[in-house]
């Protein structure tokens, strides 16, 4: 079973590739501050032991995920990245099984990630830790996780060019309407994304009030735990209509909070057919996001803000250079 915190360290790698190249890293930090501290539980690529060899008996007969017991100490050698030509090298670690298929055919163990980095302190030809080697690569030298041990973790909130449902994150929100059951846009792409199940659900919901939000399963999206349904308001360039959007992205932040979810990603909730101004739209959403992370100073919540038009990522990075 793949351990919940690698998977929050997997998700975090994911969006700052997907990001681009002015990503912050801070969310991996997070993630990795929170594993280390957790007993995050990582897959390690070894040697196959000759005594492991010899209970196999008939290669052809062993199946993937089957395990062996001995009733003696064994020697383990860890599989190395070779790093140059002086003998120095990375050590591989995977944080699911999905990353590890990627290798190839391995022998693997299950490794406490704090234990190994106690250990390889030690290693003299070490040079850190390559997460994922074969995927979405992080690269850890042992400067960067002495870094990463002694950090101080904190919310961090990040504007993405993208969609909600291709990010890899405890919960997505969708801007829906009223009835819950579905519509055009990202509310749209969500349903089509998360399956019928997710219908079903809604259905038991008895809508949603404008500015409220409600909280269902993922289903189909598996890079996700929720989906957080809030329905925006129509514009009208009335005073209520700051209040509702505040509201919409406030309590969507309580919902995922509730869950025990440490990362959440935004759509443009109102920016699209109900007409809110981007410029505006942005204010709000980071005004909102702001004071729920005041409120909640002993959470640490990575926040994304998806951006489908240039115009709205062009808002946030106004906002957030201290531009607007």
């Amino acid at each position: 079973m793949n351990d919940i915190y690698a998977s929050k360290v997997e998700k975090a790698i994911f969006n700052w590739y997907y990001g681009g190249e002015k990503a912050s890293p801070q969310p991996i930090f997070n993630a990795l501050h929170d594993g280390f501290s957790n007993g995050m539980q990582v897959i390690l690529p070894i040697e196959t032991p000759i005594d492991i060899l010899d209970m196999m008996g008939d290669p052809e007969r062993i199946k993937e995920g089957d395990t062996f017991t001995l009733d003696k100490p064994v020697g383990i050698n860890i599989r190395h990245l070779a790093a140059n030509d002086e003998g120095e090298y990375y050590i591989p670690v995977f944080t699911s099984k999905d990353e590890v298929k990627m290798a190839g055919t391995t022998s693997c163990i299950n490794q406490s990630l704090k234990s190994l980095i106690d250990a390889c302190g030690s290693w003299e030809k070490c040079l850190g830790l390559v997460i994922n080697p074969f995927g979405q690569k992080m690269m850890l030298p042992k400067e960067m996780i002495i870094l990463i041990m002694n950090y101080t973790p904190v919310s961090h909130i990040e504007p993405v060019k993208g969609s909600v449902v291709d990010m890899h994150v405890d919960a997505i929100v969708n801007a829906a309407n009223n009835s819950l059951l579905g519509g055009g846009g990202v509310d749209g792409a969500i349903h089509r994304a998360a399956g019928p199940e997710l219908l079903k659900e809604c259905r038991t919901l008895n809508g949603c009030k404008t500015g409220e939000a409600k909280i269902t399963k993922a289903y189909d999206i598996k890079h996700a735990d929720y989906i957080i349904h809030t329905v925006g308001p129509v514009y009208s360039g009335r005073r209520e209509d700051g209040e509702l959007l505040f509201d919409c992205y406030y309590n969507s932040l309580e919902l995922a909070h509730g869950k025990g979810c440490r990362s959440i990603a935004f759509p443009g909730i109102s920016t699209g057919v109900y007409g809110y101004p981007h410029d505006e739209a942005a204010k709000v959403s980071l005004t909102a996001t702001v004071k729920w992370l005041n409120d909640h100073k002993d959470t640490v919540m990575n926040v994304y803000f998806c951006c489908f038009r240039d115009s709205e990522m062009e808002a946030y990075l106004t906002l957030m250079e201290g531009n607007g």
